[in-house]
């Protein structure tokens, strides 16, 4: 049996997220897999779950201890749980955001220190850091971007700026967010016609109609892999001005697929959508080639890519 361990996490995650979806697509093809959360009787009230759901607090009850055969895959947040460590499993580990391998860590090493046996990565770059800093081979276990994000057909596009951030970054030191949100509120608020839209309290849904219908994202993450919100935009024809922050090697190309920065370079980025919004009109050629560009680039992360993916990951551990 494959289980998921995810912590139980109140606020809307896509990252989360994939963990269920994980589960949901490894069932479709065959395998006995499920989510593992911590203490009953928890279920995220953001998203219906369409996969069985075990706790681990189920595991210390006579005859439910897990099968030394069984896989437990745990993300890099969680990696040095010692609810994980007391059960003989089979470890992986899967990392979503190499910038919190370390804290995950706590202070062990490397994931072979830890018991793990294989790992996944969302992404080659992060791959890369598993492999040269912290033990283990990763295969690539790519995201995908929700089906619903790409719209059928061309829809009307208002004048609406879309922001995002996370409330961590200001907490962590890095106050771009705060910055940001700040001045894009002063100078939207000096041109009429104009809105800023800050991504919160949606469901994921509504946060695809939100793209599908507004011209600009602006996300001034910078320390993050996928980076969620970005390929989402780009997938809604909503155009992405964001951070190259740390996986943006891998699939962000400036000019090409979206407007990109250097991370902390939020002044200029700022500079940047207020030039975009003044000069809309002769900038339409370069903005359909970026919403053709960033369309493309979101299609490659698809669901069957996800599930071919983990069917090479977890045929090594059949029996």
């Amino acid at each position: 049996m494959i289980h998921y361990l995810i912590a139980d996490h109140p606020e809307p995650s896509w990252g989360t997220g994939m963990l269920y979806e994980h589960v949901r697509l490894l069932r479709e093809l065959g395998h006995d897999a499920s989510v593992l959360h911590h203490r009953a009787p928890y279920r995220p009230a953001w998203r219906e779950l369409e996969v069985p759901v075990r706790y681990l607090e189920d595991l210390d009850e006579p005859g439910a201890a897990p099968s030394p055969a069984d896989v437990v895959v745990v993300p890099e947040v969680l990696a040095a749980s010692e609810a994980v460590r007391r059960h003989a499993w089979r470890r992986v580990i899967f990392v979503q955001g190499s910038f919190l391998i370390v804290g995950g860590l706590h202070g062990f090493p490397d994931y072979p220190a830890l018991g793990y046996e294989a790992a996944m990565a969302v992404l080659p770059h992060v791959a890369h850091v598993v492999e040269r800093h912290f033990g283990l081979p990763a295969e690539v276990v790519p995201p995908y971007v929700a089906p619903y994000f790409f719209a059928a057909e061309p829809r009307p596009r208002e004048r609406r700026v879309l922001f995002v951030k996370k409330e961590g970054y200001r907490l962590a030191g890095v106050p771009d967010g705060e910055i940001a949100e700040v001045l894009l509120r002063k100078e939207i608020g000096r041109r009429p016609g104009w809105s800023l839209v800050p991504l919160v309290g949606r469901t994921h849904r509504e946060v695809a109609e939100l793209m599908q219908t507004s011209l600009f994202l602006v996300n001034v993450n910078s320390h993050e892999a996928f980076n969620t919100t970005v390929p989402e935009a780009m997938a809604a024809g909503c155009v992405p001005v964001c951070y190259e922050a740390g996986g943006g090697r891998d699939f962000l190309r400036d000019a090409e697929n979206a407007v990109v920065f250097p991370n902390q370079q939020v002044y200029a980025l700022v500079e940047r959508v207020c030039d975009l919004m003044d000069r809309l009109g002769e900038h339409g050629p370069l903005l359909e080639r970026l919403r053709a560009g960033g369309r493309e680039t979101a299609a490659s992360f698809r669901p069957e890519s996800t599930a071919a993916a983990l069917d090479r990951f977890f045929s090594r551990f059949k029996p």
